[in-house]
């Protein structure tokens, strides 16, 4: 008998969170927290690492860079500010370059929106998804959550899941 070792694949989550306007109602905040933290629970238990990216306003910036850390991400959480517009494709942007830097780990995408996006890369949701669907990064597994109740959806995250072929859990699916 001979032992063998197999080793794990390096995991990266990379967690797109809305903070916008639109999401200061406190049950949907905490619901994208919520999810969030289990997230972090979960990539704990695998040894994997997380990313926090926030996006409001203009722009979709990351809170936290990739890291194991999960007290400095548990305080981004509590601390994340709301507030402004809603900038879904490029939050999506964001999570396809940080993706692309680190090639040599299976990463998942977790975006976490009410899908009220209203600031676009190049004007439109369809110029945007064009745009995005040619930039995906390889070993990419993406996943949806709308934090509405299905009969109250706007559209915009069902088109991204069905273009990316990526699941779409609604508020009654994770609650």
């Amino acid at each position: 008998m001979e032992k063998v070792r197999i080793g794990k694949g390096e995991g990266l989550y990379i967690v797109a969170l809305d903070s916008s306007s639109s999401m200061r109602l406190e049950r949907k905040i905490r619901l994208a927290k919520t999810l969030s933290w289990l997230v972090l629970r979960q990539s704990y238990a695998k040894r994997s690492q997380v990313a926090l990216i926030a996006f409001r306003n203009q722009e979709a910036s990351i809170i936290v860079e990739p890291t194991a850390d999960i007290l400095r991400l548990q305080n981004a959480l509590e601390n994340l500010p709301t507030g402004g517009k809603t900038p879904l494709t490029p939050a999506l942007a964001a999570a396809f370059e940080l993706a692309a830097q680190h090639q040599n780990a299976a990463v998942t995408i977790i975006v976490i929106s009410d899908g009220r996006g209203n600031v676009f890369i190049n004007g439109s949701l369809d110029e945007d998804i064009a745009y995005l669907s040619a930039r995906i990064p390889g070993r990419v597994t993406l996943t949806f959550v709308y934090t509405e109740n299905k009969n109250r959806s706007v559209g915009a995250l069902e088109d991204l899941a069905r273009i990316f072929q990526a699941p779409l859990f609604y508020l009654e699916d994770v609650l």
